[in-house]
């Protein structure tokens, strides 16, 4: 018999080329698996790094932010500080006080209703005459008219002094009158009431006769029924009733 002849590779027989190339072909194949799965492997590696690396970088920046009250912002930087940063101070300015505008009447020049008017002013002299007065205003008139009441003594300031035998005083404003019946001779008035009325002569009133100067008594009068007196001053008016 003839023994089987043995090989370089210590006694394993020889492959075939068909079983060399099969053989290659699984080794490349096994490398190629390989390769995939060590690509897979390292992308799974770079992805866990990549995720670590950005929760890293995330909580990093949540440990810089400041919080609003220690961050100072200068030129576009932000600077954290240790310590909170105390509130600035509050200045509370004094209010200004309130101011009222008056209310627009319809009339212009018209003074706020609500507002104290001034007091009218009174131009009244010594000698002139007046038919009548209240508390604001006076009205003239020409002595010896019929609408003349009132002849004016004296004028003056409040608290003047009037003659004691004067027939009346009166003060409007800040003017005080000093005011006798205003006598005309040959008229006729009628003095039954609070003030004297000029009236026509007719029974019921009294006309006047005469007025004597630098006298008291009303004995002077000449053809008078009676008189009035003014001591003070001396003179007399002499009427007769009609």
């Amino acid at each position: 018999m003839t023994e089987p002849v043995s090989g370089e590779d210590g006694g394993q027989p020889q492959l075939s080329p068909q079983d060399k190339r099969a053989r290659v072909g699984a080794t490349a194949a096994a490398i190629a698996i390989a390769a995939v799965v060590t690509s897979i492997v390292l992308g799974i590696g770079i992805a866990a790094l990549m995720a670590t690396a950005g929760g890293t970088e995330e909580s990093t920046q949540d440990l810089a932010v400041p919080s609003p009250a220690g961050t100072t912002s200068v030129a576009g930087t932000t600077a954290t500080s240790g310590a909170p940063a105390a509130p600035p101070p509050v200045t509370v300015s004094p209010s200004a006080p309130p101011t009222t505008t008056p209310e627009v009447l319809g009339t212009a020049g018209e003074a706020n209703k609500e507002a104290k008017q001034a007091p009218p002013k009174v131009e009244v002299v010594a000698g002139e005459c007046l038919s009548g007065f209240g508390e604001k205003e006076v009205t003239e008139a020409p002595c010896g008219s019929a609408e003349s009441r009132y002849k004016v003594s004296a004028a003056g300031p409040v608290g003047t002094a009037c003659p004691a035998d004067g027939d009346t005083t009166h003060t409007i404003a800040d003017t005080t009158l000093c005011l006798d019946i205003d006598w005309v001779v040959g008229s006729c008035a009628d003095v039954s009431g609070d003030q004297p009325q000029r009236t026509d002569c007719a029974p019921g009133g009294v006309q006047v006769i005469s007025i004597l100067p630098d006298t008291n008594s009303v004995n002077a009068c000449p053809s008078a029924d009676r008189g009035f007196v003014y001591d003070q001053r001396r003179f007399v008016v002499c009427f007769a009733d009609l």
